[in-house]
């Protein structure tokens, strides 16, 4: 883990946003911070995404400032250009940066459980097949590809995420191991 940084008075947050890569563990950490913060925990995937489809881009920032008049959040998902109000406006960003074998067992247990329990919005061998692939795309793309609008949720790589962040770095939280993300939750519930 890099940071936390000295200055973040972490049990005492009350806006905190998560992103990562697929699998890297937002959701499970989001769960555990609200828990310890007593804070709401936002999924942006419903924000980005409905059974339909895509949400247009004036619906996310619509639903964005809905989350900003909130008085404490903690915010989860892998978007970037879109959400760019929520890392101004949150006091902690944490980005979990694990490698890409650590997330790839996550995606491959979730999938098989969520399979298990007959509760997988994406079931089949093949939709796994193609979200590894997707994720593994993510994950090692070396330079980071221009999006083409603020929701191009397909340029979100791990290059793009680190360059992002750059201007967030007196804030941001960088997990690169599951140890690190366990002495950062060991640093919340204090």
């Amino acid at each position: 883990m890099i940071g936390p940084p000295d200055a973040l008075p972490l049990p005492k947050l009350k806006k905190v946003h998560i992103t990562g890569g697929p699998g890297s563990g937002k959701t499970t950490l989001a769960g555990r911070l609200c828990a310890s913060l007593s804070l709401p925990h936002i999924d942006l995937d419903p924000v980005a995404w409905e059974p339909q489809g895509a949400v247009p881009l004036l619906v996310r920032k619509k639903r964005v400032e809905s989350i900003l008049a909130s008085a404490g959040w903690i915010t989860e998902g892998i978007f970037l250009w879109w959400t760019e109000p929520l890392m101004e406006s949150a006091q902690a960003i944490i980005w979990l940066d694990l490698p890409f074998r650590v997330a790839a067992w996550c995606i491959l247990r979730r999938h098989t459980l969520a399979s298990l329990r007959g509760n997988n919005p994406h079931p089949g061998l093949g939709q796994l097949m193609r979200f590894l692939t997707s994720a593994g795309r993510q994950y090692h793309t070396r330079q980071p590809v221009p999006p083409s609008t603020p929701d191009d949720d397909f340029a979100v790589t791990r290059a793009a995420t680190s360059q992002v962040l750059v201007r967030y770095r007196h804030k941001l939280i960088h997990c690169r191991t599951s140890d690190g993300v366990r002495r950062l939750e060991e640093c919340f519930a204090k």
